[in-house]
């Protein structure tokens, strides 16, 4: 745990969801169950701080836009 993930967002997503997927089929062993629990632990993680961090990204550039706007008038 804890190593950096190299995919995009929605590459994540991806595996996330095929995680998922595989853990409700309840065919993997209990070893593989838990080493795909925490991945996907760790993907969840990442892709929350992806989005938490477009989510601060975007509420910079709305201040930015209402600061210029009131600069404008």
């Amino acid at each position: 745990m804890g190593e950096k993930i190299d995919l995009t967002y929605e590459q994540a997503v991806a595996e996330l969801e095929e995680i998922i997927g595989k853990l409700e089929s309840g065919e993997a062993s209990l070893d593989d169950s838990i080493s795909l629990y925490s991945r996907g632990m760790e993907l969840s993680k990442f892709c929350k701080d992806k989005l938490d961090a477009i989510e601060k990204k975007i509420s910079l550039l709305a201040e930015d836009g209402k600061n210029e706007t009131t600069f404008a008038e």
